[in-house]
């Protein structure tokens, strides 16, 4: 085990393998035994909006697919896949489920495809039906182009804009033939961006504290990612800054979320998980007020809260919230969920002034897909006074 100085924060991270399931989903209907058709595999999952965490929670989107011609390993000619096909310009084959039949079917009949004489490499985007996200292939390069969305700002009205983020997912097999798989082409969908999830706990029993928001800022909301020929990672991403891009990213809005115990956390993610571009994050270095934060490019929480002790207020009111900020860190990867855990104790303020002694995280790190091996590996984080102190066990 490792210790090292980390700012504020107490983490500790599990990182555990995970490979995929292997359940299928009803097969594409066809209409000839030489009908291209697909088998479809998904990944365990929990999003903050649109669930892809079952197979029945894929049933409930659709996919688009492309064929190119297999010429000696790489992408030929485009043989599926080459026109618009709807008003958001998402190009593609769209392949739906279709619970009458219970069976994987062409959105459009007409678009149905046959086995060419040549192999085929296909590629797909779940879900196929959005405009959350967009895509660009060609048979030199796939590119999806995801932007996230504060799924808490409201209208001048003071009503929420309900902006929802998805999950987004890709696949590809490649040299596939009629003779592969009897006809029908076998997709196992990975994840792009990487989930974020809040607990909270209290550093000592008779601490009280009540969280009404929590919100984390300065960091890449959008970026291109373009599909690797392995599995997916934090490389093949190009982060972003988005032209509307919000202050901060709001994980509690408006709540009255009751945090009393040491030995049990509480949920602060209430919502769900959090969708966020993979990427690395600097901590804010106390350094100057807050707002310089911005220019560093460090990161930082904004938590609204008040702190009770043995009865009495030592942050906030009975009637009133204060704010308080955390430095965080962070090394996000794709399809990887991050469970943050907060231990309140302390916290600073906006000129980076202690609040009583340092709020302190544990954080988690899983795979996004059903866990079928467990190597996991914790990195424990405290705060040592002033001094640095590595010590590995």
């Amino acid at each position: 085990m490792k210790k090292v100085i980390f700012g504020t924060a107490l983490a500790s991270m599990a990182l555990l393998s995970a490979c995929s399931s292997d359940n299928e989903l009803a097969n594409v209907e066809t209409t000839a035994n030489n009908a291209i058709g697909f088998h479809v595999v998904g990944n365990k999952a929990e999003t903050r909006a649109n669930i892809i965490n079952t197979t029945e929670d894929l049933k409930k989107t659709d996919f688009n697919v492309f064929a190119y011609k297999y010429n000696n390993g790489a992408d030929g000619e485009i043989f599926m896949g080459d026109k618009e096909n709807d008003d958001n310009h998402l190009y593609g084959v769209r392949i739906k489920y279709e619970t009458e039949t219970n069976k994987w079917v062409y959105n459009d009949p007409n678009e149905l495809r046959y086995w060419p004489t040549t192999a085929l490499n296909f590629y797909a985007v779940n879900p196929g039906s959005t405009n959350i996200f967009s895509w660009n292939f060609t048979n030199e390069k796939k590119q999806i182009t995801y932007a996230c969305s504060d799924e808490y700002v409201k209208n001048s009205k003071g009503e929420y804009y309900n902006h929802k983020n998805i999950d987004a997912m890709y696949a590809v097999t490649k040299n596939q033939t009629q003779t592969n798989n009897d006809g029908f082409v076998k997709f196992n969908f990975k994840h792009i961006l990487s989930q974020v999830v809040f607990q909270a706990k209290t550093q000592y029993a008779n601490m009280e504290v009540e969280i009404k928001a929590l919100s984390i800022h300065n960091f890449y909301w959008g970026g291109t990612f373009t599909i690797p020929e392995g599995e997916p990672s934090q490389k093949d991403w190009a982060p972003t800054t988005i032209s509307y891009q919000p202050k901060g990213f709001t994980a509690v809005m408006d709540e009255s979320i009751k945090v009393a115990k040491t030995d049990e956390v509480t949920n602060i993610s209430t919502q769900g998980p959090m969708l966020f571009i993979p990427q690395k994050l600097t901590e804010w270095d106390l350094k100057g007020n807050i707002d310089a934060t911005t220019t560093a490019k460090q990161s930082y929480l904004k938590i609204t809260c008040k702190i009770k002790q043995s009865g009495a207020y030592l942050f906030g009111g009975d009637t009133t919230f204060d704010e308080l900020y955390v430095p965080f860190k962070a090394d996000w990867q794709p399809g990887k969920r991050y469970i943050y855990t907060l231990i309140f104790g302390g916290g600073y303020d906006k000129d980076g002034h202690s609040i009583l002694k340092p709020i302190n995280f544990e954080a988690d790190v899983e795979a996004w897909d059903e866990n079928t091996t467990n190597n996991s590996k914790r990195l424990r984080v405290y705060t040592l006074h002033n001094s640095k102190k590595a010590v590995t066990a």
